[in-house]
C-alpha cells in the first residue's frame, strides 16, 4: 500500500498581495485574533521569511503592513521611530521599549 502524504502550504504574506497559496485566510483569522503583541510577533516571524517583508518592516513607513497585522497606531508609531537597520535590532528594540 502506498502512502500518501498531503503537504500543506499556508500564504502568511499580507493582505492583499498574498502568494497565491492556500490556506492564508485561516492564519490570518488566528494572528487577527490574538493581542496586539502577539501580532507583532507574527509580523516579525514574516519578516524573517520574506525580504521584502523585511525591507517594508525596516523601513517602518508601510502602513499597509501596519494595517494588515492590525496594529495600533500607538505600535505604528513606536516602529516609526526605530532605527534599526536589521530584524536584530528591531528586536531589541521592541523588547528594551516593551517596559515603557
Amino acid at each position: 500500500m502506498t502512502a500518501i502524504h498531503a503537504n500543506v502550504i499556508t500564504d502568511v504574506s499580507p493582505w492583499p498581495h498574498g502568494k497565491g497559496f492556500s490556506g492564508g485566510s485561516t492564519w490570518w483569522q488566528h494572528v487577527l485574533s490574538q493581542d496586539e503583541r502577539q501580532r507583532l510577533d507574527h509580523l516579525m516571524g514574516v519578516a524573517l521569511l520574506d525580504t521584502d517583508i523585511c525591507k517594508r518592516l525596516l523601513g517602518g513607513k508601510d502602513d499597509s503592513l501596519f494595517s494588515a497585522f492590525g496594529l495600533s497606531e500607538e505600535t505604528r508609531q513606536q516602529l516609526r521611530s526605530v532605527q534599526a537597520t536589521t530584524l536584530v535590532d528591531l528586536a531589541r528594540a521592541i523588547t528594551c521599549g516593551a517596559g515603557d
